[in-house]
């Protein structure tokens, strides 16, 4: 009888442990579906994400750069057209843009050209790695190439504004804006800390490198326009003899009754015309009023050895680059349409309007 309970006793136990174990199969597959999931969810993210340097930061440095490439490509197709530039303060944005400094030396690029390309680079360059997930070594080199373009944008934007408030005297809304997306972009990826750690030194040497390039480049670009540097193959600085005073090449156009219109209310105006003898832009100038009209319009020379010199007046006058227009006593530099000069008259008038 000892064996039969031992054997039913056995037999419960085999019976109780195997239903706990049918109760715990559910739990033990649940448990290893989750690890699964879990595994297979975090196997699918994107190992590359971490990668990126701050998206975040990179995707609003994009839309920064592309309102500057938005506004500097309006300016330069208005500068290429010859359309008009929406202005809104007394013609001194037109005056700015149209002026000498609104031009690579010796060439009709505009420097509105080289700021949309620069300004379309540093959009591309930020959204770029956010698109396609980059690795580790090119995320750096990308953060370096950010570094060293908006330096150098933020530079030359530096130097455009002491040029507009120190030099020029005028105000340009397109200046100031432009100016503003460059140090902010500058700002973004100084502060928000583009230069890669696994790359420091590259990135230092780049980033004063830049600074250092656009520094010398715009040192020579002020001294070209200001000190009125020409090259060799202007047609203009071939002369007969080359001791005396040095007279500008002779007016062969002659005048229409527009220009001799603008010529008699320049005078009106107290107007007169500083230029200098071996300058292109102001044959071209005078080229576009006629030898009637110039009879008209006090002409003013400001090279210290040309003819008739006045270059004391010249240096007086403060100006930032020949031609320049003085009417009304306000300066207005570079080469002028006549319509151009047609809506600085009007300008002028308008304000003396509204003195009086």
């Amino acid at each position: 009888s000892s064996n039969i309970l031992n054997q039913q006793s056995l037999e419960h136990r085999q019976i109780r442990q195997h239903r706990q174990q049918q109760l715990l199969t559910p739990l033990h597959v649940f448990q290893n579906t989750k690890d699964q999931s879990l595994t297979s969810s975090s196997s699918d993210l994107p190992t590359s994400q971490s990668t990126v340097w701050n998206p975040s930061l990179r995707n609003f440095m994009g839309v920064i750069a592309s309102l500057g490439a938005l506004e500097t490509g309006y300016l330069t197709y208005s500068k290429l057209a010859g359309a008009e530039v929406l202005c809104t303060t007394n013609g001194q944005c037109a005056s700015v843009l149209n002026g000498p400094w609104a031009t690579v030396p010796y060439t009709q690029i505009p420097l509105s050209a080289i700021g949309f390309i620069a300004y379309a680079t540093v959009a591309a360059l930020s959204l770029a790695p956010v698109l396609s997930q980059d690795s580790e070594e090119d995320d750096a080199y990308n953060r370096i190439a950010l570094l060293m373009l908006t330096t150098g944008m933020g530079t030359f934007s530096t130097f455009l504004i002491t040029l507009l408030f120190n030099v020029l005297h005028q105000s340009c809304p397109f200046c100031l804006a432009s100016a503003t997306l460059s140090w902010t972009l500058a700002g973004s990826t100084w502060l928000g800390g583009a230069l890669p750690p696994s790359k420091l030194q590259l990135g230092l040497k780049a980033s004063i490198g830049s600074f250092a390039s656009v520094t010398v480049a715009t040192a020579a670009l002020f001294w070209i326009l200001a000190g009125g540097v020409s090259t060799p193959s202007d047609p203009y600085l071939t002369y007969e003899s080359d001791t005396g005073p040095k007279k500008p090449p002779p007016v062969i156009a002659s005048s229409t009754d527009r220009s001799l219109d603008i010529a008699r209310e320049l005078k009106a105006l107290d107007a007169r015309m500083f230029g200098a003898y071996w300058c292109p832009h102001c044959f071209d100038q005078k080229e576009t009023l006629g030898e009637e009209a110039l009879k008209i319009v006090p002409y003013v020379e400001c090279a210290e050895n040309g003819f008739n010199s006045q270059v004391k007046l010249c240096n007086s006058k403060k100006l930032p680059g020949y031609p320049t227009w003085e009417i009304a006593g306000k300066l207005y530099p570079g080469e002028k349409s006549l319509a151009e000069l047609e809506n600085i008259i009007l300008e002028v008038k308008i304000v003396d309007e509204e003195i009086f």
